[in-house]
């Protein structure tokens, strides 16, 4: 999906070798900010480094939003590895100085709260004489307003937010389908002034698909339940209210009463902010493994029976993409961001994920046809649209400083 006002016109060279019309991105420079390096969000920031290495790669990066333990980064993926500070203020000047100091192209920022740091960093230089002025690419990875454990209010604060800061974006670059659905909602012309956004705020809009490198360490088709051993029904995923315990504890339950020899595990450890959660799984009977390394992570999932997917809001999952990776069947909530997900693998009510995922422990087989889902989220798919958005990204950069006579970034 991609969403423009205008077709936007050919940019300036930049400034890491002639880029040109933009068709050749070679040595581009990204700088890449986020305050969730972990879980979803590292895979696909590694992942992008990997997918594109004729580019040059800059990492800016905590785990403040998360207490479970920090991912590594892919060796050589990033020729810049830079901590940011947790403070909202000195992560915003940590970027500003990052900008100055090693000249990217393009800044991309994945995750809501590094989204919003990115654009006001862009802003500040905007504004201050002398400064250079790189576009910003912006990832949410799931928005902060989609949130269905905060009250109310406090979503239409996080959307009001995210309103005033999206035409500070250059180039939307949301995960799935539903996220550019929901970036393109966004759009709020007219609030900021001409003088601070330049000709234009329509925000372009394009889907980069999330996928799995060749390179990532899921073994294709390694399926393996053990036919002798009682089945197993599981979770991959951090204890947390998005990922919904008690809609598992309840859909355990259901199923245990038909097959009273299953065997239920999620597959993670709580983040530390609610040990309650975890409590409620295994007062359930569900066993919480904790913190697997990877070997024995791809393992587990491995042997399970089926993988249930509990999420109440998302962006779009590597754990589906995993899954499918290595063969496991799959059943996902029917959530909006799973809606790419075929309707016979999707469950509304724990009622209705016991019934599918029994069927699918009677015939020990997965019922749904994939390969629509396995199409659109390729190595290739996701590399070819990261491309187009940056390409995107100094063309709109390129426009504005002519038509404002802005420094040339």
């Amino acid at each position: 999906m991609t969403t423009t006002s205008q077709r936007p016109s050919t940019a300036a060279d930049a400034d890491h070798g002639d880029h040109g019309d933009h068709g050749d991105l070679s040595g581009l420079r990204v700088l890449h900010v986020t305050d969730c390096f972990d879980g979803g969000v590292a895979t696909a920031v590694n992942q992008y480094a990997e997918l594109a290495g004729d580019l040059e790669h800059l990492l800016l990066a905590n785990n403040a939003r998360s207490t479970s333990p920090t991912a590594g980064r892919t060796p050589g993926a990033f020729a810049v590895d830079l901590d940011m500070p947790e403070d909202p203020r000195a992560a915003v000047a940590a970027i500003r100085a990052a900008v100055r100091t090693h000249t990217p192209d393009v800044v991309h920022a994945h995750s809501s709260f590094a989204g919003a740091y990115a654009r006001l960093a862009w802003m500040a230089d905007r504004v201050t004489p002398g400064r250079r002025e790189v576009p910003v690419v912006y990832t949410p990875h799931s928005f902060a307003f989609e949130r269905a454990d905060i009250p109310t209010w406090k979503r239409r604060a996080f959307r009001g937010v995210e309103q005033v800061l999206h035409p500070l974006t250059t180039v939307g670059a949301p995960c799935a389908d539903w996220e550019g659905e929901l970036m393109l909602d966004l759009d709020p012309r007219g609030i900021l002034p001409r003088q601070v956004l330049g000709n234009g705020t329509r925000v372009p809009v394009v889907v980069v698909p999330n996928a799995l490198s060749d390179a990532h360490p899921a073994t294709p088709d390694s399926w393996a339940p053990e036919a002798s051993e009682p089945p197993v029904v599981g979770v991959v995923s951090r204890v947390t209210p998005q990922r919904d315990p008690e809609f598992f504890a309840q859909t355990a339950e259901l199923i245990r009463k038909a097959r009273p020899d299953a065997r239920f595990v999620w597959v993670g450890d709580g983040d530390g902010k609610d040990a309650s959660l975890v409590d409620l799984l295994t007062d359930a009977g569900v066993e919480v493994t904790g913190w697997l390394s990877g070997d024995e992570l791809r393992e587990t999932v491995a042997g399970l029976s089926v993988l249930v997917h509990t999420a109440r809001w998302d962006g779009f999952p590597m754990a589906v993409l995993e899954a499918r990776r290595i063969g496991v069947p799959l059943l996902v909530r029917d959530i909006p961001a799973l809606r790419e997900c075929p309707a016979t693998a999707r469950f509304d009510t724990p009622q209705d994920a016991a019934d599918k995922a029994l069927a699918i422990l009677d015939t020990g087989a997965d019922p749904t046809h994939w390969s629509a889902l396995d199409r659109a989220h390729t190595p290739e798919a996701q590399r070819a649209k990261l491309q187009e958005v940056y390409r995107l990204a100094l063309q709109r950069a390129g426009r504005r400083q002519r038509t404002t006579g802005g420094v040339a970034g």
